[in-house]
């Protein structure tokens, strides 16, 4: 058996995490996407080409159609038996990875993916917060230029219908490596960093410029607004998500004055309509930055991400030839070993 993990919500927002036993395991993804449809979990992205569907009636995952191009750093978002990726990063050289302008789109019935329409040229980027709204997703934030310059605060809204990109107004802080949720009429971005920030003397500084601002968008009004409450420590790659109309931020990455870049194993949660501020529940089992995750029922599932074991990449001014890496080759898988699959069970 291979194992997967499982949070139990017991009330509030607290709980623990549990380790569920799988009858099969597939290799690790790192800045991957996930997204619920129809009870089944579908896995995109994040060095590998193939679509993989986890299938928690049978705890078990199979493999589907492969993608069309390497995407990485994004947020899925499924709607009418697809799954959506609004923009992410494709195969580059780390830190100018290319982003993709194309929507593209996996069809859980067919078991085919396809292409949409594209986000105009000044308005394109990656690791963005992305939702559904009323028929509609949503693109907040990101970063234009791989990870050298562009954070943005960019609002914009897709028509699955037609196919067609729209401009929206401003979200009030800028960030990149963060996520969004919706609950009822409003959505919500959070954490994030701004990677755009680079020291002279040392390239990767911005692993500490964490935003813990939570910025809400009411669909309602149409008008943007910073929450109170705000995140007690900040990670880039972490996830949000809606469950029980309460928000979960868990795992991410993030430097301090006194502490080297680490993933991270914190979990918070916070009722908007109510909390004023955020709470701590129970770790991760596993420390993981860029992981996916996903609501299906009452369960938060996380999959995926860097854990403690992965060496930071090195530290230097920008020239530094030695911060450039390749990525996996398209289609190739990370050779890590399986990272378990973590389940928020809401009792």
């Amino acid at each position: 058996m291979f194992l997967l993990w499982a949070f139990v919500f017991i009330n509030g927002g607290d709980g623990k995490w549990e380790i569920v036993k799988t009858k099969n395991a597939i290799a690790n993804r790192g800045e991957c996407g996930m997204a619920a449809s129809n009870g089944k979990l579908y896995l995109v992205g994040g060095g590998a080409l193939s679509t993989e569907v986890y299938d928690p009636a049978v705890l078990t995952w199979s493999t589907k159609a492969k993608a069309p191009i390497d995407i990485n750093h994004f947020q899925a978002v499924a709607f009418n038996n697809k799954i959506y990726v609004l923009t992410a990063f494709t195969a580059g050289q780390y830190p100018d990875q290319p982003n993709t302008k194309t929507v593209y789109i996996y069809d859980t019935e067919k078991d085919e993916w396809s292409t949409g329409g594209s986000l105009p040229e000044s308005r394109s980027r990656a690791a963005a917060g992305a939702a559904l709204y009323n028929g509609k997703l949503y693109l907040v934030a990101g970063i234009q230029h791989g990870h050298s310059s562009g954070t943005t605060n960019m609002f914009d809204v897709y028509d699955p219908q037609t196919s067609q990109w729209s401009a929206l107004p401003d979200a009030p802080h800028i960030r990149d490596h963060c996520s969004a949720a919706i609950i009822k009429d409003k959505l919500y971005i959070a954490g994030g960093r701004n990677t755009s920030y680079h020291e002279a003397s040392n390239f990767m500084s911005f692993f500490k410029k964490t935003v813990l601002e939570v910025d809400c968008y009411d669909f309602k009004t149409g008008h943007w607004s910073t929450l109170a409450a705000r995140l007690p420590l900040g990670s880039g790659g972490g996830a949000l998500v809606n469950l029980g109309d309460k928000l979960y931020y868990m795992g991410g990455e993030r430097a301090t004055e006194t502490e080297p870049n680490a993933p991270r194993n914190n979990v918070f949660w916070l009722d908007p309509a109510t909390g004023t501020a955020w709470q701590e529940t129970n770790h991760l089992n596993e420390a993981r930055n860029g992981m996916s995750a996903a609501v299906s029922g009452d369960k938060i599932y996380v999959f995926g991400g860097a854990g403690p074991k992965i060496a930071p990449m090195p530290e230097g001014p920008r020239n530094d030839s030695s911060r450039k890496s390749s990525p996996l080759p398209a289609g190739k898988q990370d050779p890590r070993p399986p990272s378990p699959l973590e389940m928020f069970i809401a009792q």
